[in-house]
């Protein structure tokens, strides 16, 4: 009765669906060696930071968090916030570590580091406090120092007067004796 198939049509969905997964194997491999590149970046920036070189960590750094936003982007910006927090850092800035490790926990709330992120948080905090109540503390020993200083000034006068009072007062006991 009608003819006999041939099923030429047999796998017609299969070629595309092997290109489209021949691709995104490509495109997978390719995020995947560039997301390594920034990983390798990111690594260099800190071992910048453990030499000391913390301009040139930074700069690598932000680069990294220019280049990927999306992959290193949590990472890069812990460690910025790491190089702003360090004080050996002749650039230290604690409001500026603050918001990276802010920027951490807020745009990345999934990350890795954003525990990480809030311990440095209350720590710089923590540091925050303690350097303005030195620096109340400093000021406030600046005054008494100065009130000091007078107190001793006034000191210094009365050692005189009495010194004073008691030469008049040998001198009227002399007389006294004399007189007698």
């Amino acid at each position: 009765m009608g003819r006999e198939r041939t099923r030429k049509g047999k796998y017609v969905l299969l070629y595309p669906a092997c290109c489209i997964a021949l691709l995104l194997g490509i495109w997978g491999c390719t995020h995947f060696a560039e997301k390594r590149k920034g990983e390798g970046r990111l690594a260099r920036a800190g071992t910048l930071l453990a030499k000391g070189e913390y301009g040139a960590s930074l700069r690598e750094t932000k680069e990294v968090l220019r280049l990927y936003p999306r992959t290193l982007g949590d990472e890069a910006l812990f460690q910025m916030g790491l190089i702003y927090a360090c004080p050996k850092n002749p650039g230290q800035d604690y409001q500026k570590s603050l918001k990276r490790f802010r920027s951490v926990i807020k745009e990345f709330p999934q990350s890795k580091v954003k525990n990480q992120a809030e311990v440095w948080v209350s720590l710089i905090r923590e540091i925050m406090d303690r350097d303005r109540e030195i620096g109340e503390l400093k000021q406030k020993n600046s005054h008494l120092g100065k009130a000091l200083k007078k107190e001793k000034e006034n000191v210094e006068k009365l050692k005189d007067q009495l010194l004073r009072l008691k030469e008049i007062d040998l001198g009227i006991e002399e007389k006294k004796s004399q007189a007698k």
